[in-house]
């Protein structure tokens, strides 16, 4: 985590998102996911994509990793990795890269495991697949080396074992070794600690930061809970209906919290030293995002909102130097 006063950004820039808008067609209508997302993450940078389930911030991750539904479409935008716009490539290009290059992991790492096929099967065939490694026993060694740097005790036994033979913890460990196989420049971490206990939370957590070190990841980080965020990420995006609403350095966010909707997340997160009747919540839920709400999305459930935000989409000011916030309360200033 940042602390006060600590400079982000300051190096080369490895991924640029620029104007992003992705649409899902669905038989209910055009759901608009993501719209005009701009964001940059640094090499070797942690940057957390955070929000309410439905705010866009999963489908952000599918655009840049290549994995969107078939019903989806990028309708506008770029995104550029390494000084490469991704969505200009020819097919076979952009699968190397997005295959290689980038690796991502999801929340539930037993829906994304073949069961049919053991650990060790599906890391050595990904790794003959990407990084053109045909000996077997060059294989396998590479591959075993990855179940122990992703923490798994006895990887010879993983490497045997089927996903339902794992733990959730284990499984996890052992996506996070697949992800890593492949030496990516850029991990995208999609709710990955969801549906573990918190110790486990506390233990991937800790992982994915020793790697991130040991490997000089880039990671683009995912989650619903500023809590976890607090715990990994250099800076924070909240995003909100699709859209970026506020981007600051950790310390920033959580201490100096500029949008109503930051502001309702971080009051809303309990806190053990301070007892209350009842928990915080924002009031209302997320808009139809077949049908946005003109002006501010937000304006809904905003306890500061004026005439103007129902009408106009307010501008993204930058307030001060790497905080930026999507709101008319700042416009004027």
């Amino acid at each position: 985590m940042v602390e006060e006063g600590e400079n982000i950004m300051n190096g080369e820039t490895l991924l640029a998102v620029e104007d992003l808008s992705v649409y899902y067609y669905t038989l209910e209508g055009v759901v608009k996911a993501v719209r005009n997302l701009n964001f940059q993450l640094g090499k070797g940078e942690i940057l957390c994509l955070v929000g309410e389930s439905g705010s866009g911030k999963s489908t952000v991750g599918l655009a840049i990793s290549g994995a969107l539904p078939e019903n989806a479409m990028i309708a506008s935008g770029k995104i550029i990795f390494n000084d490469i716009d991704l969505l200009r490539l020819p097919e076979e290009k952009l699968r190397e890269i997005q295959g290689r290059e980038i690796s991502i992991i999801f929340q539930d790492p037993a829906a994304t495991l073949n069961p049919l096929f053991t650990i060790g099967s599906i890391l050595t065939d990904v790794i003959k697949t990407h990084l053109g490694i045909t000996e077997k026993d060059k294989v396998k060694k590479l591959a075993l080396e990855m179940l122990k740097i992703a923490g798994l005790p006895d990887p010879e036994r993983i490497y045997n074992s089927y996903p339902h033979e794992l733990s959730g913890g284990m499984l996890q460990r052992a996506i996070i070794a697949v992800a890593l196989s492949t030496r990516p420049k850029l991990l995208i971490a999609d709710e990955p600690t969801t549906m573990l206990d918190v110790t486990l939370q506390a233990q991937i957590l800790d992982l994915l930061l020793d790697l991130q070190k040991k490997f000089k990841l880039s990671i683009l980080f995912i989650t619903h809970n500023l809590g976890v965020a607090a715990e990994i990420a250099d800076r924070i995006l909240v995003m909100y209906a699709g859209i970026g609403l506020e981007e600051a350095s950790t310390y920033e966010i959580l201490r100096n919290p500029l949008h109503p909707y930051t502001k309702g997340l971080i009051e809303c997160v309990p806190r053990c030293h301070i007892r209350v009747s009842k928990l915080r919540y924002i009031p209302g839920s997320l808009p139809d995002l077949r049908n946005p709400p003109p002006g501010c999305p937000f304006h809904p459930r905003c306890p500061y909102a004026m005439d103007i935000c129902k009408r106009e989409e307010p501008p993204m000011i930058e307030v001060k130097t790497g905080h930026r916030v999507w709101c008319h309360l700042y416009s004027k200033r």
